[in-house]
């Protein structure tokens, strides 16, 4: 196998969960342009469908799922409709996230219940849908959490998410041990600023102001897209990561 091959995905199956939009979206899509079947689940019906029709017009076969990984009957049931459907999972992207009512929470304000859901839904459900798709995998799959640089550092209004972020990292390392003997990877990527729907709804900014506030602290002078993670994720995926796993990448544009 050459070099350029050992980064396609030909015959593989991906679920990726949060697909429907952004970075979700954009791994979905790339996995689908690198020779990849893909299911993609979201909440809403209509994001996932166009999804698919793109990944479909790709020549791919695609799957749409709609369901609320916050609801424990929603990551077995698409995993098993992805194997049914699509005939098995070979890679796992653990992508929804983020914060359901787009507001800051500061540590010394925030409820437990409010905790409770971040935790939820940005560890718990990432666990679970390792733990399920380990089960249905072959050896030699790959699974892939995608967390945020937030994991990394200080994150004032943001210390929920942090933290389940960074918790993220703890498991997926473990993770990879326990799955090593089977030969399933096990890594994360932690995106920098890029500018999605919950990042314009939580700060109340469109893509200029952002681009403008958040260019500058950046040492590559820009803010990321969706490939730019897409593409760390191709890489996890594909044969040339084989030897690599419980690591976490930051694709920040700068430390």
């Amino acid at each position: 196998m050459g070099m350029h091959e050992k980064f396609r995905l030909d015959g593989k199956v991906a679920l990726v969960t949060g697909g429907g939009k952004g970075i979700g979206r954009g791994i979905a899509l790339a996995f689908a342009e690198c020779g990849a079947d893909v299911a993609v689940l979201a909440r809403r019906i209509e994001d996932v469908n166009a999804v698919a029709r793109d990944i479909e017009a790709l020549g791919r076969r695609a799957l749409p799922i709609a369901g609320d990984v916050l609801d424990d009957a929603t990551l077995p049931a698409a995993l098993d409709k992805t194997v049914a459907t699509l005939g098995g999972i070979d890679i796992m992207v653990n992508n929804a996230g983020g914060n359901l009512d787009r507001r800051q929470h500061p540590l010394p304000e925030i409820t437990l219940s409010k905790w409770d859901e971040q935790v939820s839904l940005n560890l718990r459900h990432k666990f679970y849908g390792s733990q399920q798709a380990a089960m249905r995998m072959k050896d030699g799959g790959r699974i892939i959490n995608i967390v945020s640089v937030a994991a990394l550092r200080p994150s004032p209004g943001f210390g929920a998410y942090s933290a389940a972020n960074n918790a993220v990292i703890a498991m997926t390392r473990t993770l990879a041990v326990e799955l090593g003997p089977r030969g399933i990877t096990v890594n994360c990527i932690a995106p920098g600023v890029i500018f999605t729907e919950m990042l314009s709804e939580t700060l109340n900014v469109e893509e200029e102001g952002a681009r403008k506030a958040f260019a500058p602290t950046i040492p590559l002078g820009r803010m990321g897209t969706p490939e730019d993670t897409a593409a760390a994720a191709v890489f996890f995926a594909s044969p040339a990561a084989e030897w690599t796993t419980g690591q976490c990448i930051s694709v920040a544009g700068g430390p």
